[in-house]
């Protein structure tokens, strides 16, 4: 076990390795951020030295060098636009978007889970036909619409839910439910074919015929067999909403890390959009090792081997 957690965090530090890389040269390809910052009656000699000021005069060879190490050192740099410490600007913005991500996955993965369970158990009645179309719906539809959609009904006509705002019950159920639908849809979507797997196995009938209740049947014998591709799907899904929530954000301007990572891409912030990103990934790989632990415990066959 120790040898294997070792061999995936290797694994992780070199995804990391390889996000950072790529962020960083994609960054110097569109666009130069002195330009934005220099002031409009700035001369040459106005630009050279900010440039020079900001480390954008080195080759690019030594700009990620500079890079790398202040990573190990615990320092993101400065942000262009903000004149401020990275980490610190992430340390402010991350609590919304964790906290946006954890009221979509509270939305999302019981009724996901419950959805999926009623489908299977219902197959081919209309019920069935019911939440199957809606799952192919919700995971249809752009975020971006739906937002706008919610904003439209809840907030202009019923003038029930704000659009916008942080730090009220009342402000975070539509951009938790958009966020959500995605999540809520795949979830619901891959339950259901699961459990339908699970239903027909031959441990399933063995289970009715000791005469253990239906609801037992299905909750303690069918669905831990069935979660463990639902666990996989839910992990990188969840992963999935960090990149979903930068137009979530947006829309409903939601003081999180995915709207500030646009408004530091809009002005060529290079060390915000690099630690965003960074910040992201890790979070997205630390899902997937826990992911990994939790195979161990849903299913005894992986932790026996």
């Amino acid at each position: 076990m120790f040898d294997y957690l070792v061999k995936r965090v290797l694994q992780a530090l070199l995804v990391l390795f390889v996000v950072t890389t790529v962020v960083f040269i994609l960054l110097r390809g569109i666009g130069d951020p002195v330009k934005l910052l220099v002031s409009p009656e700035g001369t040459f000699e106005d630009y050279e030295n900010l440039q020079r000021m900001l480390g954008l005069d080195k080759p690019l060879i030594g700009q990620y060098m500079d890079y790398l190490s202040g990573i190990v050192k615990g320092d993101f740099g400065n942000s262009f636009f903000y004149n401020r410490p990275v980490l610190d600007l992430i340390k402010e913005h991350i609590p919304a978007t964790l906290q946006l991500s954890f009221a979509a996955i509270v939305i999302a993965i019981p009724f996901g889970i419950f959805s999926g369970i009623i489908s299977a158990v219902k197959r081919n009645t209309p019920i069935d036909s019911i939440v199957t179309t809606l799952s192919i719906a919700g995971r249809s539809v752009p975020s971006f619409w739906l937002g706008i959609i919610l904003i439209l009904i809840f907030s202009v006509w019923l003038k029930m839910l704000p659009a916008s705002g942080y730090g009220k019950f009342k402000q975070i159920i539509l951009p938790a439910i958009t966020l959500s639908m995605g999540l809520l849809a795949s979830t619901t979507r891959l339950t259901r074919s699961s459990m339908l797997d699970v239903l027909q196995q031959d441990y399933m009938t063995t289970a009715r015929a000791k005469g253990v209740k239906e609801k037992g049947v299905i909750v303690f014998h069918g669905l831990r067999n069935a979660l463990l591709t639902v666990v996989t799907m839910v992990a990188l899904q969840i992963g999935n909403l960090l990149g979903g929530s930068v137009v979530v954000e947006s829309i409903f301007a939601w003081p999180g890390i995915g709207r500030l990572m646009v408004t530091a891409i809009t002005n060529y912030d290079y060390p915000l959009v690099q630690a965003c990103a960074l910040v992201m990934a890790v979070i997205f790989t630390f899902l997937n090792f826990i992911v990994d632990i939790l195979y161990t415990f849903i299913d005894p066959r992986i932790r026996q081997s």
